[in-house]
């Protein structure tokens, strides 16, 4: 799923549990532990770049 400003959202499921992947024109920016029903929607993605930017 890409989102505004480049942002891309991806699920994985790795060995320490449900991960979202957050890259930025295709660098990795982000790893974000999650429940395994989160849902990437709009409002979620919109939370986490204005979280990533912040920071």
């Amino acid at each position: 799923m890409t989102f505004p400003k480049g942002y891309t959202f991806t699920k994985v499921r790795t060995s320490r549990g449900p991960e979202v992947y957050v890259t930025q024109f295709g660098k990795l920016v982000k790893v974000v532990p999650c429940n395994q029903h989160v849902v990437i929607s709009e409002r979620y993605a919109s939370d986490l770049i204005r979280q990533i930017e912040s920071d």
